[in-house]
């Protein structure tokens, strides 16, 4: 996977999350379950954006 499609589907990917955070804020679900899944999901979104960030590095041309 090159480095544009990898932040192509990092960048679907962090929209995709934020877009089931506000339909369950919408839905009211309970809280708990809310924080929850928000607190992994950023976590992951997070680290893959991380993983993504040292693999394809500064500089270099992708």
């Amino acid at each position: 996977m090159n480095a544009k499609l990898s932040a192509r589907a990092l960048i679907a990917l962090s929209v995709v999350y934020g877009s089931t955070i506000g339909v369950l804020a919408l839905l009211h679900v309970a809280e708990t379950t809310t924080t929850t899944f928000m607190i992994v999901g950023a976590v992951v979104i997070g680290a893959l954006w991380t993983v993504r960030g040292l693999l394809t590095g500064r500089g270099r041309p992708s």
